[in-house]
């Protein structure tokens, strides 16, 4: 893989393409499999031969027979059993013997998992035409756009306790028109990769299609594109003297926080503690709360819980069981400063 923000992709082997008996029996007719010539230049430079990449969301093992091309081990997990058997049948045709398919959900299944390498997958896109029997455990089966991206949190929260430190994530991922409405799916899942792993870098994936002009005033596209986003598994190392600063302007301003957790060790002479964010622990006091959350807003920082955006005033008796809001701000320099809100 060269350093270009993006890669061309021109030509499918038919060798690897999922045969059309195996296609010919999935009730959606095996609609979007990607490439498996997409995936190997990720796996090839990604990891390292014989290690183990993942893949969350299998379909019909496209990841994992990249994997087997290019010497690596491989898991699979998919939801839809039926999809899941297929997939083994194209993969024993194609003699991957060191692909694992699992059926299930990686939130349930995570604990069976070993230490992955890499994790690389194609997310399942909102919007997409679902059977009426779709689990609303399955992504597809989402009706709202919001419960769809907390979903995609969860999941890929539960990934981080599988990876390896160092290791990356590479989610491929297009935004989307529906009903004549641009959604930023792409974009949005970078926010909420960004939020549990560093997200380092992107590639414009390109498809050679059939372009056609446009009228004037005419704006829809022929979504010849997509992108995989990477990210690193890796604590981010805090910003201390800012953090520092910023507690001082707390306590000046006379908010009731208390330091927690890493920070809190490392200033009490832990300095074998690397702290990532700031803790802060406060009662659950709306008028207490809601002035320390106002504070930090109009100091630059965003609200959010579990990756959705909040607005002030935050309604927090609808919280309360999520146990904290993330404040976080990124300054012009590339520097980030994240603070943790929890209440007792």
């Amino acid at each position: 893989m060269n350093d270009n923000s993006w890669l061309l992709l021109e030509y499918e082997d038919p060798r690897y393409r999922i045969p059309t008996a195996l296609r010919a029996r999935d009730v959606r007719a095996a609609r979007d499999i990607g490439w498996v010539e997409q995936m190997r230049p990720f796996v090839r430079h990604f990891s390292a031969p014989g290690g183990l990449v993942l893949d969350p969301f299998a379909g019909f093992g496209t990841t994992l027979l990249a994997a087997h091309l290019e010497g690596r081990r491989s898991i699979g997990i998919e939801l839809d059993a039926a999809r899941a058997a297929l997939a083994r049948e194209r993969l024993q045709l194609q003699q991957a013997d060191d692909a694992r398919m699992l059926t299930g959900d990686l939130r349930n299944l995570r604990d069976r998992l070993p230490t992955i390498d890499l994790c690389l997958t194609s997310l399942p896109y909102f919007g997409a035409p679902a059977m009426p029997e779709t689990s609303p455990q399955q992504l597809y089966g989402q009706l709202q756009y919001e419960p769809f991206l907390e979903q995609v949190h969860e999941i890929f929260r539960s990934l981080r306790d599988c990876m390896k430190p160092g290791g990356h994530v590479i989610v491929m991922a297009e935004n989307l028109r529906l009903d004549g409405r641009f959604v930023p799916l792409a974009w949005d899942v970078a926010r909420v990769l960004a939020g549990l792993f560093e997200l380092r870098e992107e590639r414009v994936l390109l498809y050679r299609r059939i372009a056609k002009e446009l009228a004037p005033g005419e704006w829809h596209s022929n979504r010849s594109h997509e992108y995989a986003l990477i990210a690193e598994v890796r604590r981010e190392t805090l910003d201390v003297a800012a953090a520092m600063a910023l507690w001082h302007e707390i306590q000046a301003g006379g908010h009731a926080a208390t330091l927690r957790g890493s920070l809190a060790r490392r200033l009490a002479g832990d300095h074998g503690v690397v702290p990532a964010d700031m803790d802060l622990k406060v009662d659950f006091d709306a008028t207490k709360l809601q002035a320390l959350l106002q504070f930090l807003v109009e100091r630059g920082f965003a609200l959010r819980c579990w990756q959705r955006p909040l607005r002030l005033p935050v309604d927090l008796e609808a919280l309360r069981e999520r146990d904290y809001i993330r404040a976080e701000r990124l300054d012009r320099d590339g520097r980030r400063l994240v603070v943790d809100v929890g209440w007792t």
